[in-house]
């Protein structure tokens, strides 16, 4: 009996392990829509305030908000760090609301 109370367990926590590592267990929250555009001295910037979710990262999210691509990581670096000053985009927290830019279609 002892064997098979372990055994449950066991089973229980390697199934709460999974499903917070799966789905998470803090509370879904959706993201602000706001799509601005902002002037620095020497480029226009247009960018949607967005609030990080479970597993985001800085290129998952200009993936998922530019669909057509016209961008390169360097320069998805180089205009987070200058629409967020002062964040480092490795270290994006879950809950928080962040500017990241939205580029042009290639072509245009």
């Amino acid at each position: 009996m002892k064997r098979f109370l372990t055994g449950c367990t066991i089973l229980l926590i390697l199934y709460v392990v999974a499903y917070d590592l799966k789905i998470g267990t803090l509370p879904q929250t959706q993201p602000v829509n706001a799509e601005i555009q902002t002037n620095d001295k020497n480029h226009t910037y247009n960018y949607k305030s967005y609030q990080a979710g479970p597993g985001d990262t800085l290129i998952s999210i200009v993936e998922e908000l530019n669909t057509h691509g016209g961008y390169t990581i360097s320069s998805m670096i180089k205009d987070f760090t200058t629409l967020n000053p002062g964040v480092n985009p490795e270290n994006i927290q879950l809950g928080k609301t962040y500017k990241f830019p939205l580029y042009k279609k290639a072509g245009r």
